[in-house]
């Protein structure tokens, strides 16, 4: 699966038909859900590409040679190896798609939910606090409180693990920002005081980020560079981008384990690079 937050598109550049945005991947096996902001237009949006499994596909291009194989693979290969996965294909295939958490805060087109038949994954793209923090109160008083009470729901619901991720512009340790208690960071955006606490009060009603349980003294390792001062060489970064988890995916007798995450900071194109997350979903 590939999620992207950002897009800036509208309803009507997904359906002109010059563009193809709706179809931009279905030659190379890949499912695509799309949301949009109707708040303001250029502005937000989420995508999700969901890998069409059991299916030979035609060599990656574009965004899809993020999973392409490397030079050299044979079709006949891509398709044993579809056959060898070693779990059910329908583990890997959603159950529903939805685009609301039913908050007053849906209009943005900054989630995309996902149901599989093993946990709830959301994509989703945090608001920024603005350049002078005017977002601020939103960001920590309205949409974090509303995103956790969403996510607890759902999983109470549905009984079974949640999982969120994508950019949630926040850095929350000092291990997560290059020059962490720079005076100005009380008013940088992602770095204040309040975000971080309200992001700790998520993961303190019981979740957990992956990347920093599994590698919990690990530096260095940022998600996003400022591309106006030319941060990215000297890695001047943040760690913004998160993959957040219910605990129980952690634990090695559960038929979802999360193995690895971590972050691919040779990808260029964006001031952020992808960040991964391994699961193992074991047969049933």
């Amino acid at each position: 699966m590939l999620c992207l937050q950002e897009t800036k598109l509208q309803e009507t550049h997904l359906d002109d038909p010059k563009l193809n945005f709706r179809g931009m991947l279905e030659k190379d096996g890949y499912k695509g859900y799309w949301n949009c902001s109707t708040k303001k237009k250029g502005y937000s949006g989420t995508a999700v590409f969901v890998k069409n499994r059991g299916k030979s596909t035609p060599k990656q291009k574009d965004i899809g040679s993020f999973f392409a194989p490397k030079k050299g693979a044979l079709s006949k290969k891509k398709a044993r190896l579809e056959e060898e996965l070693p779990t059910d294909l329908k583990a890997l295939i959603p159950t529903d798609v939805a685009y609301t958490i039913g908050k007053p805060i849906d209009d943005e087109g900054r989630t995309i939910i996902m149901e599989y038949p093993w946990a709830t994954l959301t994509n989703v793209y945090v608001p920024n606090s603005g350049q002078t923090l005017e977002r601020l109160d939103y960001r920590t008083t309205e949409w974090d409180k509303h995103f956790l009470e969403f996510q607890q729901k759902k999983q109470t619901d549905r009984g079974l693990p949640v999982i969120w991720l994508g950019d949630l512009n926040i850095a929350h340790k000092a291990e997560d920002v290059w020059n962490d208690g720079a005076k100005h960071h009380v008013k940088q955006a992602g770095v204040t005081p309040q975000e971080r606490a309200s992001f700790q009060e998520q993961l303190d009603s019981g979740f957990v980020d992956a990347f920093r349980k599994l590698h919990p003294t690990a530096r260095g390792h940022y998600s996003y560079w400022s591309m106006r001062s030319g941060a990215r060489d000297p890695n001047k970064g943040l760690r913004l981008d998160y993959f957040i988890c219910s605990p129980d995916l952690f634990e090695e007798e559960s038929p979802v384990v999360v193995r690895d995450s971590y972050l691919l900071k040779d990808y260029i194109g964006s001031d952020h690079c992808p960040a991964v997350l391994e699961l193992e979903i074991k047969p049933i």
